[in-house]
């Protein structure tokens, strides 16, 4: 560290007078210091006030509309009253309701709850109990609505609602990477919890057991079980995703549903308590190069390669055949599952298509027309 020291006894002498005049052209006025010199000396800030701080203005006003999601599965075993009821097989069938899970929800307008289908599935379909609960205490029975697996979503209505909170729902096309959210749910049975961290990705696909997921919102925000349905949120307290899942194999890489999407879901469940789409009735897989060496295509093509085709369906009807390649639906190209996916659902059930496709290497085009999916 260096160190100072005075060389001059005047030197000294000189700057103490210095600084005491200096010091007599300073006054306190009304609780701020000015000096009488040109200019102002700094004022000290204010005192802190956590209130004031945006992560809890953001909580303040999504927490009433996130709810705790506690789930029933109805259960049947066969009960033998004696060993000898055991022994001639004379049980008889008893039920009973066995605690199954615990996740959150988000509340919409008209005393919905929208949710994640991996919390409420097993109650849903075994016909047991859903209870909700709100940060004010209040404990409500919820009816499920309707719910889709395949992009994980369930709505649910609650039993005469009284003056619920709901959420303000953002906007997914406003979201940029880095930019700050929250989580607010139920993790691990800590009820109403909140955590903070920034949108690391948009527009993230992933594939988990059977689902799909697409466009998902990647997230560092602490998301734990019991999380699931629960909001993300933005500065601004509106929802803007539902969370849905972590990847366990790594430290605070999360997933949400974007609000737009679930929110179209939810339009569907409304409707028809299902989501209704197109269906072609082909099973497709991805055109490898080893696939492509198998089926003599030219090197370069791109498409879905169709690996099986069910009976009865729009596909069998239009005569499509294994080993066909769409290298087009309508007139958009499908280099690749996704794309093809994507472009099917994006057509009307009942619609007449038609499809580019490749056969023994020929081009081709094939016309059908789309029924529901079963």
């Amino acid at each position: 560290m260096a160190s100072f020291r005075w060389n001059h006894p005047a030197t000294a002498l000189g700057t103490l007078l210095v600084g005491m005049l200096a010091g007599a052209c300073v006054t306190v006025r009304g609780g701020s210091v000015e000096s009488l010199l040109p200019g102002k000396l700094a004022v000290a800030a204010p005192p802190y006030a956590a209130d004031k701080e945006p992560i809890v203005q953001a909580a303040r006003l999504a927490a009433p509309s996130v709810v705790a999601i506690d789930t029933t599965s109805r259960q049947s075993r066969t009960v033998f009253d004696s060993r000898e009821d055991w022994f001639y097989g004379r049980g008889r069938q008893e039920t009973r309701e066995v605690p199954t899970g615990a996740g959150s929800g988000v509340l919409l307008e008209g005393g919905y709850v929208l949710t994640n289908q991996h919390v409420v599935g097993e109650s849903v379909k075994t016909g047991g109990k859903i209870t909700i609960t709100l940060t004010d205490g209040r404990v409500f029975t919820a009816q499920p609505v309707g719910a889709d697996r395949a992009t994980d979503v369930a709505l649910l209505k609650v039993q005469d609602p009284q003056r619920l909170p709901t959420a303000q729902l953002g906007e997914n096309d406003a979201l940029l990477p880095g930019q700050t959210v929250l989580a607010i749910g139920n993790p691990v049975g800590l009820s109403h919890s909140v955590s903070a961290g920034v949108v690391s990705a948009l527009g993230r696909p992933l594939v988990m057991e059977d689902r799909t997921y697409e466009n998902l919102i990647q997230t560092d925000t602490a998301i734990n079980p019991g999380n699931s349905g629960g909001a993300l949120v933005d500065l601004g307290g509106k929802v803007v995703g539902i969370n849905t899942l972590v990847r366990t194999d790594a430290q605070n890489i999360g997933f949400a549903i974007p609000i737009k999407t679930a929110m179209q879901i939810v339009g569907e469940l409304k409707r028809y308590g299902k989501v209704r789409r197109p269906y072609d009735g082909v099973v497709t897989t991805e055109l490898t190069a080893r696939l492509a060496r198998m089926l003599r295509l030219p090197e370069g093509t791109s498409g879905v390669v169709v690996r099986a085709v069910y009976r009865s369906s729009p596909a069998a009807m239009a005569g499509f055949q294994q080993g066909d390649v769409i290298v087009r639906l309508a007139s958009t190209p499908t280099p690749d599952e996704a794309s093809y996916r994507k472009v099917l659902e994006s057509q009307r059930i009942g619609q007449e298509v038609e499809l580019g496709i490749l056969r023994d290497g020929q081009p081709s085009t094939v016309r059908l027309r789309l029924a529901e999916a079963p």
